[in-house]
């Protein structure tokens, strides 16, 4: 039961990959004349679907043309579906980079989400998670207790890889750090969290701690902040030294994003009562890092349904600051909740299918 209900909350799994093949050379795109995504502001929103429904999706928003929304770009620009569970997308440069887990592969994309070059992932690098990217390279954990090291000027093929703990999940980088949470391996969770010196790309040192199964991690200037399931799968959080090794509890946060120096957090407060129904009770604040107080953010008094949803997605426009929240119930497609920086609603919009994942914003 435990194990089935593990899988669901996080709607991750090995999986079979399908046999999407596709890479081209950079040389051969052209991004010009293009008539599926125009050339305004645009975020991008990754629809992880249903775990085994291969219903992932990609989409594009543009906050400042008239709230106008492109659904499925990918499918469009490729002529066939992203795949199952779409786990993380980043831009950087001007691509797009995706894992899609339940099908296997890591895809670099155009801005009308064109494949561009892609990587299919071997049974024993296992399936890719989460990704992060510095001085033009991609890296991404992999539930083959692996981090692999991917030049975004080809990532046809690794350029190598570094033993991490079991099923690692969210990564960041941390100066010339890459800071991984590692997960659990049912039943054993995993109580460490992994840093690899990028500079040399190898295991610089594994902070242990006393709980386990680390899900995401962000970095606010000189701190770090890790989530992790307590046993009875609620979500806290902790603050990690990173050169003293030291980790301490530091609240609830269900989701966290960085912005202006400081953390912001969504809080979707979770209790199951014997049958495995949710209780939930939802809030937002920011926290100032320096001094550890905690602020309510967001006026909810035009979304109330928001105090009790269920939050899948939480991030901060870099640009202007503009919140963008999106609530998930793993059965209808999602919706996506924009807030100014003040907290005042501005709009709310479904995307193209269920749990909307994350969001890159691109000008």
């Amino acid at each position: 039961m435990k194990k089935q209900f593990v899988k669901i909350l996080s709607l991750s799994a090995l999986l079979v990959s399908t046999s999407l093949i596709f890479s081209s050379c950079d040389k051969d795109d052209d991004d010009g004349d293009d008539k599926t995504v125009n050339s305004a502001k645009r975020v991008y929103i990754l629809n992880e679907g249903k775990m085994d429904s291969n219903n992932a999706t990609l989409d594009v928003y543009y906050p400042d043309g008239k709230n106008a929304y492109q659904s499925k770009i990918f499918a469009a620009a490729n002529g066939q579906g992203l795949g199952d569970t779409g786990q993380d997308l980043i831009a950087y440069g001007d691509r797009l980079y995706v894992s899609v887990s339940g099908s296997n592969y890591l895809a670099k994309l155009d801005q009308k989400g064109k494949i561009v070059e892609q990587y299919s992932f071997t049974e024993t690098e296992g399936s890719p998670r989460y990704l992060a990217a510095k001085d033009g390279f991609i890296y991404v954990s992999t539930w083959g207790n692996k981090v692999m090291k991917f030049d975004t000027a080809a990532i046809v093929a690794p350029k190598g890889s570094v033993e991490v703990g079991l099923n690692p999940e969210g990564i960041a980088v941390k100066g010339n750090d890459l800071i991984v949470c590692n997960s659990t391996e049912y039943p054993v969770n995993d109580s460490t969290i992994s840093v690899i010196d990028l500079t040399t790309f190898s295991l610089k040192k594994s902070i242990k701690a006393q709980i386990g199964n680390f899900q995401r991690v962000t970095v606010v200037g000189d701190s770090v902040y890790i989530t992790y399931y307590t046993p009875t799968y609620s979500i806290e959080m902790v603050n990690l030294d990173v050169e003293s090794g030291t980790v301490k509890a530091s609240g609830s946060a269900t989701k966290m994003a960085s912005y202006d120096g400081k953390l912001y957090c969504a809080n979707a407060a979770t209790v199951y009562d014997a049958d495995w129904n949710a209780t939930i009770n939802t809030n937002f604040f920011v926290r100032d890092v320096k001094t550890g107080k905690d602020s309510e953010i967001l006026d909810l008094t035009s979304t109330p349904e928001l105090k009790t949803a269920a939050i899948y997605l939480f991030e901060i426009d870099p640009d202007n600051g503009d919140f963008y929240v999106g609530a998930a119930d793993y059965v209808t497609n999602g919706t996506i909740y924009r807030f100014d920086k003040t907290g005042k609603f501005i709009t709310k919009f479904e995307t193209s299918s269920v749990n909307p994942s994350h969001a890159v914003f691109i000008k």
